[in-house]
């Protein structure tokens, strides 16, 4: 398995990895130094593949860039994602992203800063408050790759991920047929919306990285402190912008609010 990775994460020019890697419209993936080279090499500067010799239209290198990633991504799966430390490339996506109070349940308490949230009250009976404690994040997602990280710390019960703008958050259905694209966690164990199965995760899972990629219909979570995909959500399509959002558990008799915290 780590000899055909190596092999399919190579570029076919140097044979080494992939090094600021483009993906060319044929679909074939190169270093961005080996295809510059090859360009200099023939004469008449035309751009032709050098495996299938399609001359090919060169687009910015930023949008080379991101289409090779998404390539490589959507070709091999979870093999890929989970063999490969894909941090550092998800972090060209980070997004500012910050608390927007004017959506929120007004059980929840935030810092002056609006990335951390809290329950800030306690309820003795939670059957006669129905209402969920979430809020959505900002800004507004309507194309484009997009990346943040939470940190949830001991919080014991909690759903993050995206929803359309106009779902309605006071229900308890959310689901993606309601326009959420969420994990939760719930007993010690994490679940996604789409189904009732129980995801494996750390025990000791502190930090939640999401890379939401518009253009690709997908959105993905991972234990950030282990480098693990957790789960992938894929094939959804919204005609209206997407929030990110963030869920907390109603406290009962004799709980204190943890904290969740927007990483920086």
């Amino acid at each position: 398995m780590a000899q055909y990775l190596q092999a399919e994460l190579s570029c076919p020019v140097c044979l080494n990895f992939f090094s600021c890697p483009i993906s060319l419209s044929c679909k074939h993936v190169f270093c961005f130094n080996c295809i510059q080279n090859w360009m200099l090499e023939n004469h008449d500067f035309r751009l032709m593949c050098p495996l299938c010799r399609e001359v090919v239209k060169a687009p910015p290198f930023e949008e080379w860039h991101v289409r090779a990633l998404a390539l490589i991504t959507k070709l091999h799966g979870n093999q890929f994602e989970e063999s490969v430390d894909m941090r550092e490339e998800l972090r060209h996506f980070r997004e500012d992203v910050t608390l927007d109070a004017a959506t929120a349940s007004s059980l929840l308490v935030f810092s002056s800063d609006l990335r951390s949230a809290q329950c800030g009250k306690i309820h003795h009976d939670l059957t006669k408050d129905p209402r969920l404690t979430c809020v959505l994040g900002t800004p507004r997602f309507s194309s484009g790759q997009h990346y943040w990280e939470v940190e949830v710390g001991e919080v014991k019960s909690w759903s993050l991920g995206v929803c359309k703008e106009s779902a309605d958050r006071k229900s308890s259905d959310l689901s993606p047929e309601h326009g959420f694209w969420i994990i939760s966690m719930k007993a010690g164990a994490i679940h996604a919306n789409t189904d009732l199965e129980r995801i494996p995760a750390s025990p000791g899972l502190r930090h939640v990285g999401i890379f939401l990629d518009v253009d690709l219909e997908k959105i993905q979570f991972f234990d950030v402190d282990n480098n693990v995909l957790i789960y992938t959500h894929d094939g959804f399509f919204s005609l209206e912008p997407l929030r990110p959002f963030f869920c907390l558990e109603l406290l009962g008799e004799g709980e204190s609010g943890n904290v969740l915290t927007i990483c920086p």
